[in-house]
C-alpha cells in the first residue's frame, strides 16, 4: 500500500503497525482477509444504515458464512458520544471481536468501545473522510463535552477503492480538510516545543512528506471523484493517523484550527446557533446539510494560517486575560464552561515557563505552506473556503476563534497575540 520507504519508517517506529490493504476491489477478498488479521472469532459487523447499504451488508453476509457473526447497524448519523458507545458494549457484550465499516464516527465508536473491552477490531472505511483510521486516539463527546480519549488502532485497515470512491464528493473534500490542517497543526506542534519544551517528533511529517504535496497539487481530481486522488487522499489520511500513533496523541495533525473546529460544533449542540438540517438526494451514503467536521476544518485552518502568518511576522506577547467564565458559559454551556476553566489552568501553569519568542520564528516558518496556497487547494477541490459558506454566522465565529484556546489545555498560536 506504500512505498518502501514509508515501510520502512513505519515498521522502526510504530512496531504494532495495523494489516493495510488498499485494492480496487475487496468484493472476493473480505472473509480471508478478515480471518488473517483476527483468526477464528465470535464477530460484530458495526455500521450504520448509510455506510451499511454502501459496503456493511456486503461485509457482513461475507463474514457470517465462516463466523459466528452478529450485524449491529447504528441509525444515520450516529453521534460518537459516551450513550452510543454504552449502547455498542451492550450490543457486542458476547462477541470476541469488532468489525467497524464506516469513517469517522463509527471508527472513533468502535476503537473506544474495542479498547474499553479489551478487544482488537479491523476496519473497512466508507470514504477518505477523516485521518483518524489509524490513530489509537478517539474523538468521543462526554457529558457534552468533546474529548480525545486513548483507544487503540485497529489490527487491521481495509481499503476498497470502488466503494471510497463511489462516496458522496463531500465527504472526500472533508478529507482534504483533515489532511489541509497539517501546517498549521505542526506550527502549533512545534511552538509548544520550542517555547515549552514540550515533546516533538518529526517522524509523522517525513511519513506524509512524499504523498502530501502529489495529492495537494492534484486537489481538482477530488471534486471529480477521480480514482488515483482518492487512493492518494486515502494513503494521506491513513499515514496522518499512523503518525498520531507514533506520537502517542493528536498532536501532528490537531492544533488551533481543530480547537476552532470543536468549539463551533460546542456552539451548535448548544443552541447559539442553528441551521435546518436535511439531507443529500439521490445518494448511496447521504451527508446532512450542516458542516462535516472535514469541512469545518478546512475553513478553520485558512483562519488558523493567516494568524499564524501575521504572528509570526510581529512581535507578539500572550494573552494576559482570565478565564471569562461568563462568556464561555454563554457559548458552549455550563457543564463545558467547568471542563474548560479545568483545561485553562493547566495551559496557564505551563506558559509560566516561556522563553523567547524570536527562536521560534525561523524553524517555523519553514514548515508552513502559505494561507493562499491552502486556499487555493480547497477552491480546486471546490470545497468550503468561508465560514459563511458551512451556514456560519459571522459574529459567533468571530466570538469562537476569541474563546476555543480556552477549552483545550494544549499551547499554541491562539494564545498569544500581536503586541
Amino acid at each position: 500500500m506504500f512505498s518502501t520507504k514509508i515501510k520502512t519508517l513505519l515498521q522502526e517506529k510504530l512496531p504494532g503497525l495495523p494489516y493495510s490493504v488498499c485494492s480496487r476491489s475487496l468484493r472476493h477478498d473480505i472473509d480471508a482477509l478478515v480471518a488473517e488479521a483476527l483468526g477464528p472469532m465470535k464477530l460484530a459487523v458495526i455500521d450504520d444504515r448509510h455506510t451499511g447499504e454502501a459496503f456493511g451488508d456486503r461485509v457482513f453476509k461475507a463474514l457470517k458464512g465462516r463466523f459466528p457473526t452478529t450485524h449491529v447497524t447504528l441509525p444515520p448519523f450516529p453521534q460518537a458520544d459516551d450513550v452510543t458507545a454504552d449502547y455498542l458494549r451492550t450490543q457486542t457484550l458476547s462477541c470476541d471481536a469488532l468489525v467497524a465499516v464506516g469513517s469517522g464516527t463509527l471508527g472513533d465508536l468502535c476503537k473506544y468501545v474495542s479498547h474499553m473491552d479489551d478487544k482488537p477490531y479491523v476496519i473497512f472505511p466508507t470514504a477518505a473522510s477523516m485521518n483518524g483510521y489509524g490513530s489509537g486516539n478517539a474523538s468521543i463527546t462526554v457529558n457534552g463535552y468533546k474529548k480525545t480519549l486513548t483507544a487503540h488502532m485497529p489490527k487491521a485497515i481495509f481499503c476498497d477503492l470502488s466503494v471510497i470512491a463511489a462516496a458522496p464528493a463531500r465527504l472526500s473534500k472533508a478529507g482534504l480538510g483533515d489532511a489541509l490542517a497539517r501546517p498549521t497543526a505542526q506550527a502549533d506542534w512545534l511552538l509548544s516545543h520550542i517555547l515549552l519544551g514540550t515533546p516533538y517528533d518529526e517522524t509523522p511529517f517525513q511519513l506524509q512528506q512524499d504523498i502530501e504535496p502529489q495529492l495537494f497539487d492534484s486537489a481538482r481530481g477530488i471534486a471529480l471523484a477521480d480514482p488515483p486522488t482518492i487512493e492518494l487522499l486515502t494513503q494521506l489520511c491513513i499515514l496522518s493517523g499512523f503518525g498520531m500513533a507514533i506520537a502517542g496523541g493528536s498532536q501532528p495533525a490537531s492544533g488551533g484550527e481543530h480547537m476552532i473546529a470543536h468549539a463551533m460544533e460546542m456552539s451548535v449542540e448548544c443552541g447559539v446557533w442553528s441551521m435546518e438540517k436535511k439531507i443529500l438526494p439521490n445518494s448511496k451514503l447521504q451527508t446532512p446539510t450542516t458542516a462535516l467536521h472535514g469541512e469545518a476544518v478546512g475553513v478553520t485552518t485558512l483562519t488558523m494560517a493567516r494568524m499564524q502568518e501575521q504572528l509570526l511576522s510581529a512581535n507578539p506577547r500572550l494573552h494576559d486575560d482570565d478565564f471569562p467564565d461568563a462568556k464561555i458559559k454563554a457559548l458552549y454551556g455550563e457543564q463545558r464552561m467547568l471542563e474548560a476553566k479545568k483545561a485553562f489552568a493547566k495551559k496557564q501553569a505551563a506558559i509560566a515557563n516561556l522563553a523567547s519568542w524570536q527562536s521560534a520564528v525561523e524553524k517555523i516558518t519553514s514548515i508552513m505552506l502559505p494561507s493562499a496556497k491552502l486556499q487555493s487547494i480547497l477552491e480546486a477541490a471546490q470545497a468550503p473556503t468561508t465560514p459563511h459558506a458551512l451556514g456560519w454566522d459571522d459574529k459567533t465565529y468571530a466570538a469562537t476563534v476569541e474563546t476555543a484556546r480556552f477549552l483545550r489545555d494544549r499551547f499554541g498560536f491562539l494564545d498569544i497575540e500581536n503586541a
